[in-house]
């Protein structure tokens, strides 16, 4: 369990990260507007350019990191009708095979991660000429994290006994909480 706790620190970290990626596009992006509405209607001809890149791949960044985080806490978005009509024992088995195809695919997406990585170490981006390593890279350390956040769930799942069907369940996840509350109290 000390590697589901050092997921959950890093997780924790990555909420700030996420955070300050999506203040910094709304800065970008108010600016951006700013320049092209307000400014240009002063008859100014100044322009940025760059704002409209640079949220684009912020965007990205915030993609893959917010969906490492979604994984962690099981919201990733799923079809999961059958694992409820199944029996118990069947739809848990589904659900599992379903994380480990997950996680597979996320293996896949990190090797290809890399080698755009490495491919975008001789491409500048053609406004910041910023090398575009930078932008590509974002899927293999999105790649990774979903990785390293699926794998926790799935050792805390089996570790708890909790029925992973009940994954990413709201309500469920409440319950829970409520129960919990109720026996510290009692």
């Amino acid at each position: 369990m000390a590697f589901v706790k050092w997921v959950d620190k890093l997780g924790r970290v990555l909420e700030i990260v996420v955070g300050l990626i999506l203040a910094l596009m709304t800065i970008v992006v108010f600016y951006q507007v700013l320049v092209r509405f307000v400014i240009s209607s002063l008859g100014s001809q100044f322009s940025a350019p760059w704002t409209e890149e640079l949220a684009r791949y912020l965007m990205i960044w915030l993609t893959f990191i917010g969906s490492a985080i979604a994984a962690r806490r099981a919201k990733l978005i799923a079809v999961e009708a059958l694992v409820f009509l199944l029996p118990a024992m069947a739809g848990k088995t589904i659900k599992v095979l379903s994380y480990l195809a997950s996680i597979a695919f996320y293996l896949i997406m990190a090797f290809i991660g890399w080698e755009w990585t490495m491919f975008g170490l001789s491409e500048t981006a053609p406004v910041m000429r910023i090398p575009m390593s930078f932008v590509y890279s974002s899927m293999l350390v999105g790649a990774v994290l979903l990785t390293i956040n699926t794998v926790a769930f799935l050792i805390e799942t089996f570790a708890t006994g909790k029925d992973i069907r009940e994954s990413g369940n709201d309500e469920q996840e409440e319950a829970d909480l409520v129960a919990g509350q109720q026996l510290e109290r009692g």
